[in-house]
């Protein structure tokens, strides 16, 4: 500041003074609106749960919060401040100060009969942040925001925990979503004696975790990802820091499922099907660009989100040189054929047939893209555009198209989307 006064105009080094001046006591006043937000999870296995503890320094400025219990999987539940039940809703305000929720939370799940989408056993636990610390709905004060940790207490003789999350030390992780103000850990995780490969591809942290004897080929995914994993950055334009995959044998459900910074996979599920489709990049794609359709009362458009995974499963395999352009070739009229009865896209949940042909309308859509464009755009150049939106319907498809190529896009006049 002495240099700026011996050179500049008082006006202008006056200006520079208020302004940063300002910038400091706003950065002063944004650390006073911030709040210690610390999960510590003891799993307890005997019980096919947990408990949790939810800790926070400042309850002057996270006020209250609340949540459902519908599925009745939260229990004995312990506050100081106020703590009181609304038929399945759960509402805690906290008293000024330090302020502290205890719960248990039963985390084995059957998703159908004899199958668990999230289980815990006497030697290991799969399990979804999401039910581990239910979604809420915050009273805060303006801007206040959390800065939170998420902590685990295993089992003696469990080995080790994973999650979609950045490892602070030992068995506590941060939680940063920088979309929220408070910080809730969401994704899947996995603990007990497990094994972990673990790899850094494009600035992205990979790790694939399974339990110890559930058939899961750590390996093999691994190093499919070291190949694949540049044409998915150069595709979307965005990846995570961390990707964790977790899997696991039966009675674990036979399928994959995707969170936003993680994914379930079945370890008897192959890396590439015998179609050429790949359900590992599947999960992936919906994870990575977290696009998902719009329902309303008469349209449902599930078609694009998970016509988009399935074409981007072999799709990046092939730009990966992991396919020829014949065998490219094969898998779409493959799925030509297994959709080739289905009438409507709009009008159902995207089952396989209707996955299957919407798979094939997106190819004919990057076609006329990459035509009408002389090979400028294709549909990563669309699919980049939904990502911000998320929940996307045909008309948000329609005006992304059109936003690179103009009006008129022929393949979505198909009387598929009527």
């Amino acid at each position: 500041m002495r240099f700026l006064r011996k050179t500049l105009p008082y006006w202008f080094v006056m200006g520079v003074e208020i302004f940063l001046s300002s910038s400091v006591m706003a950065a002063e006043n944004n650390e006073e609106l911030a709040y210690k937000l610390d999960y510590v999870v003891t799993l307890v296995p005997e019980k096919a749960g947990a408990v949790v503890k939810i800790k926070v320094d400042k309850g002057q400025l996270l006020h209250k919060f609340s949540f459902n219990n519908e599925r009745n999987i939260y229990s004995d539940l312990h506050a100081n401040g106020k703590l009181t039940t609304n038929g399945k809703r759960i509402e805690w305000e906290l008293p000024s100060g330090e302020a502290t929720l205890s719960y248990f939370v039963l985390l084995t799940n059957e998703r159908s009969s004899g199958k668990f989408d999230s289980r815990v056993t006497d030697k290991w636990a799969l399990f979804r942040g999401d039910d581990l610390i239910p979604a809420v709905h915050t009273y805060e004060v303006p801007n206040a925001y959390s800065i939170a940790t998420l902590a685990f207490n295993l089992p003696k003789n469990w080995k080790s925990v994973e999650t979609g999350w950045q490892r602070k030390n030992g068995n506590i992780f941060s939680v940063d979503n920088p979309e929220r103000r408070f910080d809730r850990p969401t994704g899947w995780m996995i603990a007990g004696n497990i094994g972990t490969r673990r790899a850094t591809v494009k600035k992205t942290g990979i790790a694939i975790s399974a339990p110890a004897g559930e058939g899961m080929r750590r390996m093999d995914a691994l190093t499919f990802f070291n190949f694949v994993w540049p044409e998915l950055h150069k595709a979307f334009d965005k990846t995570p820091q961390k990707l964790l995959v977790v899997g696991a044998g039966d009675p674990m459900w036979r399928g994959g499922l995707s969170a936003s910074n993680s994914l379930f996979l079945h370890s008897d599920r192959p890396l590439v099907s015998e179609n050429g489709t790949s359900p590992l990049l599947h999960e992936l794609t919906h994870m990575v660009t977290r696009i998902s359709g719009k329902v309303t009362e008469t349209a449902n458009d599930d078609w694009i989100a998970e016509g988009l995974a399935e074409f981007y499963s072999f799709e990046l395999l092939y730009r990966a040189d992991g396919m020829t352009k014949a065998r490219r070739t094969k898998i779409i009229n493959g799925l030509s054929k297994w959709g080739n009865e289905v009438e409507h896209l709009r009008k159902t949940k995207s089952t396989g047939p209707v996955t299957a042909r919407a798979v094939v309308l997106l190819d004919e859509l990057d076609k006329e893209i990459r035509k009408r464009s002389n090979n400028k755009y294709d549909i990563d150049d669309v699919t980049r555009e939904l990502m911000k939106h998320r929940k996307v319907s045909l008309e948000n498809l329609t005006q992304a198209t059109q936003k690179l190529i103009g009006p008129k896009v022929e393949t979505l006049n198909s009387p598929l989307l009527k």
